[in-house]
């Protein structure tokens, strides 16, 4: 490749910051080939320089065979009004746009097409070198036609002075009152953003008359000159080594991240978790192969005893759990997710292959949730149906029997949890059942039964006097009335 595009001439680039900070380009309108820029008469040039804005007033020659005086007076008429005779005034009205009472000049003012410029430059190339100046912007002239508004103006001013003449008496109109509202910091930034307020920034800052030079000036020749590097080409080979220049691109840390220990190794668990959230399904001998440790490839035993805290085994091969798979938030719960993938992986280790319509039916979640767990540990073959991705290791099973029992047992106590809660699921909610207790009406509580022990005053005078007459040897029992001990307390 090098042979056939072979290089034919180098040239030293220099970058020149003389002018960086106060250089422009300017777009002209497009002109006929015989007709060059550089033979316009700009009159005048005013600036605005915290909108960045120019405003050129190129002179027309008023003189010419192809210009109408006629049409050029009645322009300047309608946009001025009657004019004095030049003659009459010492000193001409700044505010008439046509001073001289005819059209005598085209105004051009500029626009910013492009906003970011800080990667354009400008270019010389003379005596086999190329200098660059970076640019500050881009300007675009384009001509202004602001004489018509001031037109119209005037006819607005005309007919509201006349009417007023015709209507001395003013007439009540009806005076709307606005309240301002509570600005935010987002609707402020949206307002200072708007084409309203953009227009009335530039309107308001004053135009600044500027000084211009024809570019065939000598004062336009020095302002040329810095364009140029004042860096001589002695110096621009390269000099250093390849390791010293490679150096100054990419310096050295700083000390203190040089002296920062490396970063630990992640223990044998968090890597299983790691690689087999990726992985969905892997063999025994694969997972050896890239777990590491800080004194080399992981051993058998200690393997094993990572993969039963943080996998489990379906068939001899090794998968994540279902609690690590589904840790974000989606449409379906978590936790319905992690059941139906613990069944579709609890089938897979009662049979070879699982029809994905009965797992749809006992999972009862969305088709596609249910197509999304099947394929993340399955393939379908379409004589058989799903089967697993990777095909059983029968040698796993066969070396670590015990291993494989134990994770059997883990499958049947995951399936016996998602048999219950489908169970709870289909069991319907027990309804209350109405109190058939007869409800006590308001005149039972109201009037209630007359007590069965009362005794009259007169069976309490009679028994008190038989108590008082009576005599025996043994105790003698005295009778109290509850009436009467009513009547004590």
């Amino acid at each position: 490749m090098e042979e056939e595009d072979p290089v034919v001439q180098e040239i030293p680039v220099f970058l020149s910051q003389a002018l960086a900070q106060n250089l422009y380009i300017y777009q002209y309108p497009v002109r006929p080939a015989n007709r060059d820029w550089n033979d316009v008469k700009v009159v005048n040039a005013s600036v605005k320089p915290r909108n960045k804005m120019v405003r050129l007033e190129v002179g027309l020659d008023t003189y010419s065979d192809k210009y109408c005086s006629s049409k050029g007076e009645q322009i300047a008429l309608n946009t001025d009004g009657q004019q004095e005779s030049s003659w009459h005034i010492k000193e001409k009205d700044k505010s008439q746009y046509f001073r001289n009472g005819i059209m005598d000049k085209i105004v051009y003012e500029s626009s910013g097409p492009c906003t970011e410029t800080q990667h354009y430059a400008v270019a010389i190339l003379q005596d086999k070198e190329l200098h660059c100046t970076p640019i500050q912007g881009i300007i675009q002239m384009r001509p202004s036609y602001s004489y018509y508004d001031k037109q119209d103006k005037r006819k607005n001013d005309k007919s509201k002075a006349d009417s007023d003449d015709e209507d001395k008496e003013p007439e009540a109109q009806q005076v709307t009152v606005k309240f301002a509202r509570q600005e935010t910091e987002v609707s402020k930034k949206a307002r200072e953003k708007s084409f309203e307020t953009i227009s009335q920034r530039i309107n308001e800052e004053p135009w600044y008359d500027a000084l211009w030079k024809n570019s065939e000036t000598d004062h336009a020749e020095l302002e040329r000159l810095k364009l140029f590097s004042a860096t001589s080409s002695d110096g621009s080979a390269l000099t250093v080594r390849s390791r010293e220049y490679v150096r100054a691109l990419v310096p050295a840390p700083p000390e203190d991240e040089a002296d920062i220990a490396p970063t630990k190794r992640p223990s044998p668990q968090d890597q299983l978790k790691e690689i087999l959230v990726r992985a969905k399904l892997m063999t025994f001998n694969d997972l050896r192969a890239l777990i590491r440790t800080d004194e080399g490839p992981i051993g058998e035993t200690a393997l094993l005893s990572a993969l039963s805290g943080a996998a489990c085994c379906v068939r001899g091969l090794w998968t994540p759990r279902s609690a690590d798979l589904y840790t974000r938030a989606s449409p379906v719960p978590a936790r319905l997710m992690c059941a139906a993938r613990d069944h579709v992986l609890y089938l897979f280790t009662q049979h070879a292959y699982v029809d994905r319509r009965k797992v749809a039916a006992a999972v009862r979640l969305p088709a596609t949730e249910v197509l999304e767990i099947i394929r993340s540990v399955a393939k379908f073959n379409p004589k058989t149906g799903w089967e697993l991705v990777i095909p059983p290791d029968i040698a796993f099973e066969t070396k670590y029997p015990e291993v494989v029992q134990r994770q059997n047992l883990y499958w049947e106590a995951r399936q016996r949890l998602f048999n219950e809660m489908l169970i709870g699921e289909n069991v319907p909610k027990r309804q209350r059942k109405k109190s058939q207790r007869d409800s006590v009406s308001s005149e039972t509580m109201m009037s209630p039964k007359p007590r069965c022990n009362s005794v009259t005053e007169e069976e309490s005078d009679r028994k008190r006097h038989k108590n008082k007459s009576a005599t025996g040897s043994g105790k003698r029992t005295r009778h109290i009335s509850s009436s009467s001990a009513q009547d004590a307390t």
